[in-house]
């Protein structure tokens, strides 16, 4: 290929991939969030209305009160409803794209419902946020409560497109730094703390650009 040819070849590449990130960007998305009033609920809010400004959300939550400080976004639907109750669930699925989980409590039976819901209303895609050290893979025999290790079992064995975020302990750091592991993989530096901040800019990437669809993704904050 002689000199002109590359550089032609690389602006027609360059262009086409420009058409397709503006084409990405472009795309109307509507999230559906559960776990919103919990600790990691304000900072993946805060990254998927950042990361796409398209991107709709409606947050689903027990104590909708609670969300107040979003009730004139524009971009934003609140919703009251408890995850266990499937048919409401259901109804509220209606016309989602994807939906986060940032959960506690009955994990299981959460799980259950939600995939009860999510194949009602025909929605595919769940990022579900469970804990480091479901399989084992921190390699000391620390276990985190069962309730993690049954969710993600009912989880990975749906018909869903699910992303499984494994994350080591949360910190509050303004940072965004973080790397991830496979299900088969040994946790990386699990002593550390990883920030919420990582966390969000991690469920962003998995919805917005799909990444981890059936797979398990380990974050943890890397060693220095």
């Amino acid at each position: 290929m002689n000199r002109r040819n590359f550089f032609q070849s690389a602006l027609f590449a360059g262009i086409s991939l420009l058409t397709i990130n503006a084409f990405a960007q472009d795309k109307k998305m509507k999230v559906f969030i559960l776990g919103a009033t919990g600790s990691l609920g304000k900072f993946v809010i805060d990254a998927l209305l950042t990361k796409n400004p398209n991107i709709e959300l409606i947050l689903y939550a027990r104590n909708s009160g609670r969300l107040k400080n979003y009730a004139t976004n524009q971009r934003i639907q609140i919703i009251d409803g408890d995850v266990l109750d499937t048919n409401k669930l259901t109804q509220a699925l209606q016309g989602v794209n994807a939906v986060y989980a940032g959960l506690a409590g009955d994990l299981s039976n959460m799980a259950k419902s939600l995939i009860a819901a999510m194949n009602a209303a025909q929605v595919k895609r769940l990022v579900w946020i469970s804990s480091y050290g479901i399989y084992n893979e921190i390699g000391n025999g620390t276990m985190p409560p069962a309730e993690y290790v049954h969710s993600a079992k009912i989880i990975e064995q749906s018909n869903l497109d699910y992303t499984i975020i494994r994350p080591q302990w949360f910190s509050s750091r303004d940072e965004i730094d973080y790397e991830i592991t496979h299900r088969h993989e040994k946790f990386k530096n699990p002593d550390a703390q990883i920030s919420r901040k990582s966390i969000a800019d991690l469920v962003a990437k998995c919805i917005v650009d799909n990444l981890g669809v059936k797979d398990s993704l380990g974050i943890n904050k890397p060693a220095k």
